[in-house]
């Protein structure tokens, strides 16, 4: 295993992320990456930082009415976003286990999905993993709720009709 820096690790997923195209805006600060939701109804953001145990994952709005509609799709389809996380790393050709997901209000009274992975921040490997989950993370939220108001589709991607 080699160590790289924090500032290292959020480099390489950044340039992941830019290269895939499908967020809005991305900026650093200190040891967070943020990547703005494309085509969301309402202003949300994707978070990549470093914690104390390793790394944290996020989706986050201040919108509760964005919450309420991915909650409903969740709901309307009876699947877990363990499930959906999982499956939209099998679409992209990976089998690792991903991290669960939790939801709740943070104190600055935005609406959270956060999915921890731990692990030593420094880890070389954990860039390579990170690039994949924040993807996944994204290709998921993409298909719940408003939060791709650019395209009608249903749960299973099929445009509705």
């Amino acid at each position: 295993m080699s160590t790289v820096t924090n500032a290292q690790i959020l480099d390489a997923i950044e340039s992941a992320a830019r290269e895939a195209a499908v967020f809005g805006a991305i900026t650093r600060s200190g040891s967070r990456l943020v990547c703005a939701a494309s085509g969301s109804a309402s202003p949300a953001e994707y978070a990549v930082e470093a914690s104390n145990d390793g790394w944290r994952l996020s989706l986050g709005t201040a919108d509760r009415w964005l919450s309420e509609s991915i909650e409903s799709s969740l709901v309307e389809s009876r699947d877990s976003m363990d499930d959906l996380f999982r499956e939209a790393l099998l679409d992209m050709g990976s089998t690792v286990e991903p991290p669960r997901i939790r939801h709740f209000r943070d104190e600055a009274k935005r609406y959270v999905f956060e999915a921890l992975i731990p692990g030593n921040p420094g880890d070389a490997e954990a860039a390579a993993k990170l690039q994949l989950f924040l993807l996944a993370f994204e290709s998921m939220f993409r298909l719940l709720g408003d939060m791709d108001t650019d395209m009608d589709t249903d749960m299973d991607g099929d445009p509705e009709g």
